[in-house]
């Protein structure tokens, strides 16, 4: 959480960057308005200055952005990776050992790729600006613009490396909660061990006393059955309750071994090596993560209510099917009726002639 504390902190300056590189721009449009409003059009160095201020901005913004974005890159690294080698299986710890040869070129090549990015962030708007043609406002607007582009580009690039840090510190707290849960369930299964071991060895002090006691010659005097049932009871009542109380401590000991088995492999998930580009990766695909809420919320605001919208229309056209030939039938029965009186009337022997 401090690792990934410092790469929010150092990721703070990036949105400024893209602000000043999008204020750039717009500026860099204005400037040939700006010059005729001052009437400095004829003196050119001045002239040149103005337009190649705002470019030189927007380009520095960018170039700063892309600094905060490998300081971003390099604290997230190395927040997914904790615990990769201290919790690391004995079979897994070779894959995150290093050589202190490794070690220092690893340190070196992480400098020298700061420097590859300055000039990486910096070179390609200048060139970009002096392969377009045109006059040199367009190629200073052509440049200011391009520079807030790199900006905003090392801004989502900090927030996808940010976005997938979190996630894997989120995972890395579960374990360790998980972890911490299953050890403190153990340790309150161990907590009677003492309190069963102090128990065990009262029985055998009090076996031990009475064996010295002269209880036992006592009873034997005594003899007949009751005096043999009382040797028995009285020599094996301390041992009985010992064995007792050994059979309690062995299953507290067997749910304590469960516990720590339990703990070690929520432990042994801290030493996740999480990696891109890699199908079981536990960690969050932000990519696939938006395109999974873009699905979710399509199927919510469009798909659902045209789907019951389609049910209502497909309810609607069978009643008016059913009405249809409702109606069909009620006609086809009233025109059938109608039919039958017209025959009756013709056969009737009052419209017969004489």
């Amino acid at each position: 959480e401090g690792l990934l504390a410092c790469a929010e902190r150092a990721k703070a300056v990036t949105p400024l960057c893209v602000g000043i590189g999008a204020t750039a721009a717009p500026f860099a449009l204005l400037a040939p308005i700006l010059a005729e409003t001052l009437g400095i059009t004829g003196n050119t160095q001045l002239v040149t200055e103005l337009y190649l201020f705002c470019p030189l901005v927007s380009v520095l913004a960018a170039a700063v952005a892309s600094l905060a974005l490998q300081e971003t890159k390099s604290f997230a690294r190395q927040a997914t990776s904790v615990g990769n080698r201290r919790f690391a299986k004995s079979g897994l710890v070779g894959r995150t050992w290093l050589s202190s040869t490794e070690l220092i070129e690893k340190k070196s090549s992480g400098l020298s790729s700061k420097w590859k990015s300055f000039s990486y962030s910096v070179l390609p708007a200048p060139l970009i600006g002096a392969l377009v043609p045109g006059a040199l406002p367009t190629k200073a607007i052509v440049v200011a613009a391009f520079g807030a582009a790199q900006s905003a580009y090392f801004l989502a690039a900090a927030e996808y490396c940010l976005a997938r840090a979190t996630d894997a510190v989120a995972l890395k707290a579960r374990s360790a909660a998980v972890c911490d849960t299953y050890a403190n369930q153990g340790a309150r299964s161990a907590a009677v061990l003492p309190f069963t071991s102090a128990l065990a060895s009262l029985c055998a002090a009090g076996t031990a006393a009475i064996v010295e006691l002269p209880w036992l010659e006592s009873l034997a005097t005594a003899g007949g059955p009751a005096g043999l049932a009382g040797q028995i009871v009285l020599v094996s009542a301390f041992p009985a309750f010992a064995s007792m109380f050994a059979a309690a401590a062995s299953v507290s000991k067997a749910r304590c071994q469960v516990d720590s088995q339990a703990a070690t492999e929520a432990a042994s998930t801290l030493a996740l090596e999480y990696e891109e580009n890699v199908e079981n990766d536990p960690v969050l695909q932000p990519f696939r993560g938006v395109m999974e809420l873009i699905r979710l919320t399509a199927a919510s605001t469009i798909l659902d209510p045209l789907r019951r919208r389609t049910r209502k229309l497909k309810r609607f056209g069978a009643v008016r099917v059913t009405l249809k030939f409702w109606k069909w039938f009620v006609s086809k029965v009233q025109s059938s009726s109608n039919t039958n009186g017209v025959g009756d009337e013709s056969a009737s022997p009052s419209s017969l002639p004489n």
